[in-house]
């Protein structure tokens, strides 16, 4: 019997649990259902440099790392949106910079700390401390629509329609269903209120002379893109506003213009607002469930719960979730 699969959810961490899944189960159906195009979703707006914000997760961005070490070798960057990029983290904290060493110091290219010198030379207002290192970004709004193209290439099919069961899904004839929701993933659970949203806003701007990363702490930075350099953000917790003002734009532009005063008066070209799915961890964990209407027995493996590391650990979490669909599936 040929197994019927949902994944629930088409951006980064949909298309990446798909991928894994139909190339380890070639002969299953796949469909991938979303409530929403892609433009307007979490994923069609980052940067996606990659870095990791809790030691807990060190592995699963080791496994992605090594992916986009095989995109970057193998295939074109205006293809895949990954490259190759250098840059600093600045700190006062000096514990914030020795965690973000034992998280990926080992994983990424370059890491050390720079010395007084290093610091004082490059930035104008120094924080006590920095770090370098050389990683890969992967650009939402190219990635995800190159694993999506590689879908496409599998059979999987895509579906526009707004999921509000997942017994309805299962009643549909699915045999698994990936809940890759985001956000909207532990509601979908039913059984889990620990999600919460992190509203960002990014600002992409005409610099194309800017060719490093550049962060004060986590809130404050620039990444380069293709054609733009993103300057971010904010993160706040549990508000559920998109809409960007003034206050927004002036608190990011006065934040980074301090950092780095030759950004100033820079060229806006294009605004962004997401809602990140917040939560303590990352949910990956297979359960097996009845539909209350039809008694149908189907299993649900959840994927959700990245925060602002989905394109750093999506790959290396979707290993986990592929291997609970064959286990679920006998394989």
């Amino acid at each position: 019997m040929i197994p019927k699969i949902a994944v629930i959810g088409e951006g980064v961490i949909g298309c990446t649990s798909a991928l894994q899944i139909a190339k380890a189960i070639p002969n299953s159906r796949i469909t991938v259902l979303h409530d929403k195009p892609f433009e307007k979703s979490c994923s069609a707006g980052p940067a996606g440099l990659f870095r990791i914000d809790y030691e807990e997760n060190t592995e699963y961005g080791r496994a992605s790392f090594a992916w986009f070490s095989h995109l970057y070798r193998t295939t074109k960057g205006t293809e895949t949106g990954v490259k190759l990029v250098s840059g600093h983290i600045q700190s006062d904290n000096l514990e914030s910079l020795k965690q973000q060493q034992r998280a990926y110091g080992d994983i990424v290219y370059n890491f050390r700390f720079l010395d007084d010198r290093e610091r004082l030379d490059m930035f104008p207002e120094p924080s006590k401390h920095c770090i370098h290192y050389t990683a890969y970004a992967s650009e939402g709004n190219k990635y995800v629509p190159y694993l999506k193209n590689l879908l496409l290439q599998q059979k999987v099919e895509f579906k526009q329609e707004e999921v509000t069961s997942l017994d309805k899904v299962a009643d549909a004839g699915y045999d698994i269903i990936v809940n890759c929701a985001g956000l909207y993933g532990g509601k979908l659970a039913g059984d889990d209120d620990t999600c919460y949203p992190i509203r960002g806003v990014i600002l992409e701007v005409d610099a194309p002379w800017h060719k490093h990363f550049n962060y004060r702490d986590f809130t404050t930075f620039t990444i380069p893109k293709e054609h733009s350099v993103v300057i971010g953000s904010t993160k706040q917790d549990n508000r559920w506003d998109l809409e960007i003002t003034d206050e927004d734009r002036n608190d990011i532009l006065s934040r980074y213009i301090k950092l780095h005063p030759g950004m100033r008066e820079p060229k806006i070209v294009k605004e962004w607002s997401a809602l990140r799915p917040g939560r303590k961890h990352v949910r990956i964990e297979a359960q097996q469930r009845t539909a209350s209407g039809s008694g149908k027995e189907y299993t649900v493996v959840h994927h959700y719960g990245h925060g602002s590391n989905g394109f750093t650990l999506g790959w290396g979490t979707a290993i986990e979730v592929t291997k609970l669909v064959k286990k679920a599936l006998g394989l």
